[in-house]
């Protein structure tokens, strides 16, 4: 397997990991509102099964594409942040604790990190580490077709 190829399947495995997530979770909600307000009437909630799948690219690249995105996944590709040492750090220009929730939520939301709510521990996702690598194996591309007096700091 190529590199592309193998960059393409970890952002098409990841997606779909991240839309059969937010699917099943849509759907035990569902049937937990469902049963509350039947009391057992035997009747189950209508599952969502049709997925537009350029929705869900493009969400993943505008959340990729905000400004500082591409260093805080960077940041929790380490595997050692929580809350409180993003919040200290200021990463991305985060600026307190509830700008980082905040943003943190934002990029959950879009399927490119996770948040274990009781060690406040916040990890890349895979699709936020398919992500990573492919903005790693772009700028590395761009970067060798530019002539070494052009290509600036590093």
């Amino acid at each position: 397997m190529t590199t592309d190829d193998s960059l393409l399947a970890g952002l098409a495995d990841g997606l779909r990991r991240q839309v059969a997530e937010r699917g099943q979770a849509e759907a035990r909600l569902a049937d937990f509102v469902f049963r509350e307000e039947s009391a057992g009437a035997g009747r189950r909630a209508q599952t969502l099964v049709t997925t537009e799948w350029r929705y869900f690219i493009s969400r993943t690249l505008a959340a990729a594409g905000e400004l500082g995105t591409l260093d805080l996944l960077q940041r929790l590709s380490t595997g050692n942040e929580t809350l409180q040492t993003l919040a200290r750090d200021h990463p991305a220009g985060l600026d307190g604790e509830l700008a980082t929730v905040d943003r943190i939520g934002g990029l959950a939301g879009a399927g490119l990190a996770g948040r274990d709510l009781e060690t406040g521990r916040v990890t890349l996702t895979g699709l936020g580490s398919a992500v990573l690598s492919f903005a790693r194996e772009w700028e590395r591309r761009v970067a060798e077709a530019i002539p070494a007096d052009h290509r600036g700091p590093r």
